[in-house]
C-alpha cells in the first residue's frame, strides 16, 4: 500500500506535467494563431500553347521545350525578381478547334496571365481571339503570319518574325547573293514558287512573288497546294515543265518531306532550293532524308549553333553556349532553328519584361505586361537571335525594317519590328550554318548544289 508521502509525490509530478502540457498548448497556440502569416509565396504562372501531339507536333515540341528550358534556366538563377515561374502546358493538337478550348482553360480556369506559343499560324489566329476577349496577353515566339498583327489586338505581343519579311529575304538573297555567286544577271534566274495555300505559306509566297517581280526575276511558276496533300508528283511535273533555276518553297513538315522524295524520284533538278521555314528546318526533315537535304538553304530565325556569337551583345553569349549544351545533353543533338525560337524568345519575356514590370508596376497583370512591352528597346545584336526587340503599338503602329525597305506600309500592332528572319544551308552531317547577312554567317554558302546533290542540274 502507498504511503501519503508517495501519493503526494505522484500528484506534484502529474501536476507539474499538466502546466507542462498548457504551457506547449498556449506557445503553440501563439505560434499559429497569433503570429504574423508567413509571406505569401512569390509565383508568376505562366501558360505554354502549343501542338503536342498531330502533324505539327514535331515544331510545337521542339518550340515547347525551348520554351520551357529558358524557365528553368531563369528559376535556377534565382526567378524573375524573386519569384519562381510555373507554367501549364496545354496541347493544342494541331487543330485550332482545341487550340481555342485550351486557351479557354487557360485563361478562365488556370487564370493564367499570360499564354506563350503557339508555333502554327492557324492555331495563333484561334488562340490569340480568345486571350484577347478574356484579356489575357499572348506572347508569340513562332508562328509568322502577318495577318496576326494587324487585328490591332492591344495584348498580342509577337517577338518573332513575320512570313512576308520571310518572302523579302529570300527574294533579297537570290538577288545579293545567288545571282553573283552564279555569275549570271538576276534577271535570267528562272524562278518557281512553291507554297502550301494556308495562311503561313501564303504570307511568304506573297512576297516572294513581289520581292522578284521587284528585282526583274523572271517567275516560271507560282502554285500553292494543300498542305494535307498526299500525293505532289503533279506539281513536280509542273516543276519539270517549268525548267527552274532557283525554287522558292514553303511548306510544312509532311509536305516538304513529300515534294523532296518525290523531287528525287521524278528526277526535278535546279541550282538553288531555299525553304522557308517549319519543314526545312527541322531536325526530323534531316533524320527521314539524310544527306539528301545538303546544301538546301532555309530562311527562319537561326539555330543558335548555327549564328556568328560575335554578332550577339557579350552577356549573352555564355547564356547561349549553356542552352546549345543543354540541349545537346538533353536531347543528344544541337538545337535548331524552331527550339531556338522557343528559348531565345521566351528569355527575352523573362529577363527583359517581367522584371520591369515587377520593379516599376509591382503586380504581374496583363495590362503591366503589355505596357512594359511596349516600353523595351533592345538594339540588334540584343537576343540571342541577333535582331533586337521594338513593338509596335496602338499610338505608333508600324510595319517592320524589312518592310519599310520593301516600302510595304503595313501597320502592325504587337509586332516586334526588328525580327528578321536570316537564310541558313543545310551543310553534311545535318547542321545549319548562317549564310546570310554577312554578318550572322559562320560560313559562306555553297551555290550552285554540287554534283553529290541528287537534285544538282547538269
Amino acid at each position: 500500500m502507498l504511503s501519503r508521502r508517495a501519493i503526494t509525490k505522484i500528484q506534484a509530478a502529474i501536476a507539474i506535467i499538466v502546466v507542462l502540457v498548457i504551457i506547449i498548448a498556449g506557445a503553440a497556440y501563439y505560434y499559429y494563431a497569433a503570429a504574423p502569416p508567413a509571406p505569401p509565396k512569390k509565383e508568376i504562372r505562366i501558360g505554354l500553347l502549343y501542338p503536342i501531339s498531330g502533324a505539327m507536333a514535331p515544331l510545337g515540341n521542339e518550340q515547347c521545350e525551348g520554351t520551357k528550358m529558358a524557365i528553368d534556366m531563369i528559376n535556377e538563377r534565382g526567378g524573375v525578381e524573386g519569384y519562381k515561374v510555373t507554367y501549364v502546358v496545354a496541347d493544342a493538337k494541331s487543330d485550332p478547334k482545341v487550340a481555342v478550348s485550351e486557351a479557354e482553360r487557360l485563361c478562365t480556369i488556370e487564370k493564367v496571365p499570360i499564354i506563350i506559343g503557339t508555333y502554327a499560324s492557324p492555331l495563333l489566329l484561334a488562340a490569340s481571339e480568345v486571350a484577347e476577349k478574356y484579356k489575357t496577353v499572348y506572347w508569340e515566339v513562332g508562328a509568322i503570319t502577318d495577318a496576326a498583327t494587324k487585328r490591332g489586338y492591344k495584348y498580342l505581343l509577337r517577338i518573332q518574325v513575320i512570313g512576308g519579311d520571310f518572302g523579302i529575304v529570300s527574294g533579297r538573297f537570290i538577288a545579293e547573293v545567288v545571282a553573283p555567286k552564279l555569275g549570271v544577271d538576276v534577271k535570267s534566274l528562272r524562278t518557281a514558287i512553291i507554297f502550301e495555300d494556308g495562311p503561313y505559306g501564303s504570307s511568304v509566297a506573297d512576297y516572294n512573288k513581289k520581292t522578284c517581280e521587284r528585282f526583274g526575276i523572271p517567275i516560271v511558276l507560282f502554285e500553292g497546294y494543300k498542305a494535307a496533300a498526299t500525293d505532289l508528283s503533279y506539281l513536280i511535273t509542273k516543276l519539270k515543265d517549268a525548267k527552274p533555276d532557283v525554287i522558292l518553297a514553303t511548306s510544312y513538315y509532311t509536305d516538304t518531306v513529300l515534294s523532296l522524295r518525290q523531287a528525287k524520284e521524278l528526277g526535278l533538278k535546279f541550282k538553288v532550293f531555299i525553304g522557308h521555314g517549319a519543314g526545312h528546318g527541322l531536325p526530323d526533315t534531316y533524320k527521314t532524308l539524310g544527306e539528301d537535304i545538303t546544301y538546301i538553304f532555309n530562311t527562319d530565325p537561326p539555330p543558335p549553333a548555327g549564328i556568328n556569337p560575335e554578332a550577339i551583345k557579350p552577356e549573352l553569349r555564355p547564356i547561349l553556349k549553356e542552352y546549345i549544351e543543354r540541349w545537346k545533353a538533353k536531347f543528344g543533338r544541337l538545337p535548331l532553328t524552331h527550339s531556338h525560337m522557343g528559348f531565345s524568345h521566351t528569355w527575352v519575356l523573362l529577363t527583359e519584361v517581367l522584371p520591369k514590370v515587377i520593379k516599376e508596376y509591382k503586380e504581374v497583370t496583363p495590362d503591366n505586361i503589355v505596357k512594359a512591352a511596349y516600353a523595351i528597346d533592345i538594339p540588334e545584336g540584343g537576343t540571342t537571335m541577333g535582331y533586337g526587340v521594338k513593338f509596335s503599338t496602338p499610338d505608333k503602329p508600324a510595319d517592320t525594317i524589312m518592310g519599310d525597305w520593301f516600302g510595304r506600309g503595313d501597320k502592325h500592332i504587337g509586332q516586334n519590328i526588328r525580327a528578321m528572319p536570316m537564310v541558313m544551308q543545310w551543310v553534311p552531317g545535318g547542321e545549319l550554318y548562317n549564310a546570310y547577312p554577312t554578318k550572322y554567317a559562320l560560313k559562306p554558302p555553297v551555290i550552285p548544289l554540287p554534283p553529290t546533290s541528287p537534285y544538282a542540274a547538269a
